[in-house]
């Protein structure tokens, strides 16, 4: 997550024939203080509506407009606006109420709204006739409700019909509250990473095993569509240094980021497979029609958790093919419904703190539960993989796999450890065991409606077999996509003939059914 251009504070500098880019880092304790009294506000608004969030009071926090909307989306980190659901805002009888009639969401409202008055008022509602027109539209929506009282009211409806609105939105917070180093650790990094996702060319000076190396970064080129140069290659067995340029373009609207961003996410794979690799570089930015120059010096490598070449132990190079088989695996555990409903996304943004970064391989995800999943490859990686995990301090969100030759040495790990022996994805059974004992799933002491529990479900498994919500419908087999297809709203995606899946997760069935395992499944 780059700042957006507006939001970047920076300096620039003339030195010789090009102009030096310095973004802005926060140095010192000055901030310290405005950022903890910016979270304590937070922490008053979380469940409060948008309209009740003074933006203003951050500004005059910082007095600087760019750094407090940086810090800002930083804080979005944690803190994020979501609409209201109907069962929020007017209890769960009158979202029952609504759910029945068919009706999920605000819009939906809004087209019944619409409806009655192009059909009965000519196409506009005045004044002296709104309560009567919704009146009647909450009688009719409990007549197809089949419900004998009638739970929603004119004044609800007028509630309900601008929930979507921003100004509505709720504030709610993932995980723990971070601290102020937390977010001047994060702000310090997306600084760096701006500068890097507006870039033409990087280049890298790297010292290791530059063999593992180039095979990494040419697997990675590969992987995010990044072309690079080898300018500086070994010349035998034994060379430590190498010189690697990863170039960026230019879209269509002539802007680099669109590519920027995959040369970020391919030097922090990097980094995360050879840690402590890179000794300097130097990148050529184009910001604002400006041409600039940008040095990785050291507190530039310290931001990005690289210890400058401190570390020389040979590490092994990055394998796509075993993120590949691994991804793929899980699909068919959560088909199968073995992986306890937990999903998995690659690339997920990486975790910060002061002089650490880790970059997850995979995000587990079951409904607002967010975990960090990091594969290690060998002893190196590993070894410096649990070396930064507790650096962020506390217990991060995460989980580790390593290889089970190395785990003994491993003993210290604060986050939880689950072990392979050739490859990660026979591991998926003991991960998924870890994750239930570390992260129990909810257990609701409230009855809910069959539809209620379908939709708890889908939004926990991902997917649901087409038997499984017969079952919980009370219909036959046959008829539950169709009955889902006209009841069952925007938080379902039908598949028939094969169950249903929550929207977020089709991408990943679709990869099952094009592989066939889905379909053979189903047979």
């Amino acid at each position: 997550m780059s700042f957006k251009t507006a939001d970047f504070k920076k300096t620039t500098r003339s030195a010789g024939d090009e102009r030096a880019l310095y973004p802005y880092t926060i140095r010192d304790d000055r901030y310290t203080a405005a950022i903890g009294y910016a979270l304590a506000y937070y922490e008053r608004m979380v469940g409060r509506r948008r309209a009740e969030f003074e933006a203003e009071t951050l500004l005059e926090f910082f007095g600087d407009a760019r750094l407090a909307r940086g810090l800002v989306a930083c804080l979005a980190r944690t803190y994020a606006w979501r609409a209201q659901t109907f069962a929020e805002a007017l209890g769960d009888e009158v979202a029952q109420q609504l759910f029945q009639a068919g009706i999920t969401t605000p819009a939906d409202l809004r087209a019944r709204l619409y409806g009655l008055a192009n059909g009965r008022y000519g196409g506009v509602i005045l004044p002296g006739e709104r309560a009567e027109a919704l009146a009647c539209l909450c009688a009719n929506i409990t007549h197809e409700a089949a419900e004998s009282a009638p739970l929603l009211t004119p004044q609800l409806f007028e509630r309900a019909l601008t929930l979507d609105a921003e100004d509505q939105h709720l504030l709610v917070k993932h995980g723990a509250t971070p601290t102020p180093d937390d977010i001047i650790a994060l702000y310090n990094y997306h600084s760096v990473e701006t500068a890097i996702c507006h870039t033409e060319a990087l280049r890298l000076q790297l010292c290791g095993s530059v063999w593992n190396i180039i095979h990494s970064v040419h697997a990675l080129a590969r992987r995010y569509r990044v072309r690079y140069e080898v300018s500086g290659a070994p010349r035998s067995l034994f060379d430590e240094q190498l010189e690697l340029t990863l170039h960026g373009s230019r879209d269509a609207l002539g802007n680099w980021s669109r590519t920027g961003r995959r040369v970020a996410r391919v030097l922090l794979r990097l980094l995360a497979a050879h840690p402590d690799s890179l000794s300097g570089g130097v990148a050529i930015v184009h910001l604002r029609g400006q041409k600039l120059q940008f040095k990785l010096d050291t507190r530039a490598l310290r931001i990005l958790g690289v210890g400058a070449g401190t570390n020389a132990d040979l590490t092994e190079s990055w394998d796509e093919d075993v993120a590949d088989m691994f991804q793929k695996a899980w699909g068919r555990a959560v088909v199968s419904g073995c992986a306890a409903g937990w999903r998995l996304r690659r690339d997920p943004e990486p975790l910060i703190g002061q002089g650490a970064l880790v970059v997850p391989d995979f995000a587990l995800q079951r409904g607002r539960e967010r975990l960090a999943l990091c594969i290690g490859s060998g002893k190196a990686a590993t070894t410096a993989l649990v070396r930064d995990l507790a650096a962020l301090g506390g217990r991060p969100r995460a989980l580790v796999l390593a290889p089970a030759s190395v785990a003994e040495g491993l003993r210290a790990c604060v986050a939880p450890l689950a072990t392979y022996e050739q490859q990660p994805a026979e591991a998926i059974g003991a991960l998924v065991a870890l994750l239930e004992r570390k992260y129990p799933r909810r257990r609701p002491d409230e009855q809910l409606t069959p539809w209620q529990q379908l939709e708890r479900l889908v939004a926990d498994e991902g997917f649901v077999e087409e038997r499984t919500v017969a079952a919980l419908l009370g219909c036959a087999t046959d008829e539950a996509a169709r009955m889902v297809q006209r009841w069952g709203g925007p938080t379902f995606h039908v598949l028939p003939g094969l169950g249903v899946c929550a929207p977020e997760a089709l991408s990943e069935i679709r990869t099952l059914i094009e592989a066939n395992e889905l379909l053979a499944r189903a047979a």
